[in-house]
């Protein structure tokens, strides 16, 4: 085969290979085409989320100062937990929701003054000791939350902090927000069709975006006083009143129709 001919040859094959290049990409173009149409519009629909909290927790924390044998600290500060322990499990309470995140035990020091002109500082003495303990406690029962506050400084809590509350489920929620914000999405694809002088064509694609945002529980003054906690005050004070609020959040989506 000359050398003309094999040229020729290669000049054919590439053109071909350029024919089936072509063919393809105007096959891949209408399958896109068929696929999504270009005539299309997207609207955006939103729904209010609202859930009651039904989860709260809070910490309750026994502190015992002193002088005296570090051994018989330990015991009453011990004693005092196994009293909230006890309060809460007979409350109903699972062991599961219980959990300690602090123990501590730090020595309080005596720091002597300087003698005079001497420049001598006599070294510093230990002259007690502060024992910390503190329980999270996990309310699943929110009519529980005000008798457990009060309750646990009765059984000798001296602080009660980090209230908060949580939705454990919202699932039930988020579907009944997701169908109102279709129904309000559809609604104003169908008006802008009217307006537009359009058929509504099929539905094309479709984006959720649901965010939750914390709500903002109410406090009462009775329980932030229990939060103190410690006081003669406090522990024959009545059970404070607790409003978990709700949480609050909002669910969107986005809808692309055809245009028909």
């Amino acid at each position: 085969m000359s050398e003309s001919h094999l040229q020729q040859v290669k000049t054919i094959s590439y053109l071909l290979l350029a024919v089936a290049a072509v063919g393809y990409v105007f096959q891949y173009g209408r399958s896109i085409d068929q696929n999504f149409p270009t005539r299309t519009f997207s609207v955006q629909g939103e729904a209010d989320i609202e859930t009651p909290h039904d989860v709260a927790s809070f910490t309750a924390t026994v502190i015992t100062e002193g002088e005296g044998d570090v051994a018989q600290l330990q015991a009453t500060n011990t004693e005092k937990m196994n009293a909230i322990n006890a309060f809460l499990k007979e409350k109903g309470i699972d062991k599961k929701d219980l959990k300690t995140t602090n123990y501590s035990m730090n020595p309080r020091y005596n720091y002597p003054n300087c003698l005079p002109g001497t420049g001598v500082c006599p070294p510093a003495t230990i002259n007690g000791y502060t024992i910390s303990q503190s329980l999270e406690v996990k309310v699943r029962d929110m009519a529980l939350v005000g008798d457990l506050l009060g309750g646990i400084v009765t059984a000798g809590a001296n602080t009660v902090s980090g209230v908060s509350f949580v939705t454990d489920d919202d699932s039930e929620a988020r579907e009944e927000a997701r169908a109102e914000a279709f129904k309000d999405a559809r609604k104003k694809a169908e008006a802008m069709a009217e307006a537009g002088g359009f058929r509504l064509g099929k539905l094309v694609s479709l984006y959720e975006d649901g965010n939750s945002m914390p709500g903002q529980p109410y406090y009462d003054t009775a329980m932030m006083s229990a939060s103190v906690g410690g006081s003669a005050e406090a522990k024959a004070a009545p059970a404070p009143v607790v409003e978990p609020g709700v949480e609050k959040g909002k669910m969107q989506v986005n809808l692309t129709f055809e245009i028909r």
